[in-house]
């Protein structure tokens, strides 16, 4: 992740913060309170990363910002200290605290979703996804040796488990080499996080229903996407299908907002 812009058009505010992880923390990585005690050895009273498992519901609770900084267990603290040790302290990184921060995210095309051979052009099977899960979604083909590389569309009805219906036909007939990425439209939830918290996922599972950010915009090569260009009949951008990003902010923030 990385700064994009503050909702009230503020600067970052840059705050060095106790961070807490097993192994390490990185630099772009959302970070979130712990849920953890004081004395708990895990991380009580420190930032952790924003993923805490795969459940979409859990992820970015209490959460404050990306971190600015690598840790690591090699840092002069180590960033598995505890807080509540009195040898050496805790590790500290310096983190961006705004509670109205929008920040872009890679939407990741490494975990596409596998399909269905389809003769209708007008609709994508993909194994998993429950029904109406992602009605409104945009679909991407990100699949190089897909027939249908680079096109855009939208899902206009997933009422059907594991079908997704397309606002418009591919220019060529769905098979199984295509592969595809869901992510959702401005104004909903954004699907689960990856699991090092700096990247969007895309899942066959509804996610996007229940993860603590929302989207504001989502961008194609840098440009924001709008239906009436993006979902046109014929629209394929080879170039910059796997420059797919979301700006998401907390909905559920330490010092601000908590919905």
């Amino acid at each position: 992740m990385k700064w994009s812009y503050d909702l009230c058009g503020a600067e970052p505010i840059i705050k060095d913060m106790p961070v807490y992880d097993a192994a390490a923390v990185a630099y772009g990585e959302l970070l979130m309170m712990s849920g953890g005690t004081f004395t708990a050895a895990a991380g009580g009273h420190q930032l952790v990363t924003a993923v805490v498992d795969t459940v979409g519901g859990t992820m970015a609770v209490n959460a404050v910002g990306i971190c600015l900084e690598d840790k690591s267990t090699g840092s002069t603290i180590s960033v598995d200290t505890a807080i509540s040790s009195t040898v050496a302290g805790s590790c500290y990184a310096k983190v961006i605290i705004n509670p109205f921060a929008v920040y872009r995210a890679s939407v990741t095309t490494a975990d596409a979703l596998s399909v269905a051979s389809s003769a209708n052009t007008k609709e994508v099977c993909v194994t998993g996804i429950p029904a109406s899960a992602h009605d409104g979604c945009w679909l991407a083909f990100t699949a190089s040796a897909g027939p249908n590389y680079g096109q855009v569309r939208r899902i206009v009805t997933s009422a059907t488990a594991g079908t997704q219906d397309l606002s418009h036909a591919t220019i060529a007939t769905i098979t199984t080499a295509d592969k595809v990425v869901i992510f959702s439209p401005r104004m909903t939830y954004a699907n689960p996080l990856s699991t090092d918290a700096i990247n969007i996922t895309s899942t066959s599972v509804a996610g996007y229903s229940a993860t603590n950010l929302r989207v504001v915009e989502n961008l194609i090569g840098g440009e924001v996407m709008r239906e009436v260009k993006h979902d046109a009949p014929g629209y394929v951008n080879k170039e910059n299908i796997k420059k797919i990003e979301q700006e998401v902010m907390m909905k559920d923030h330490l010092f601000g907002v908590q919905e």
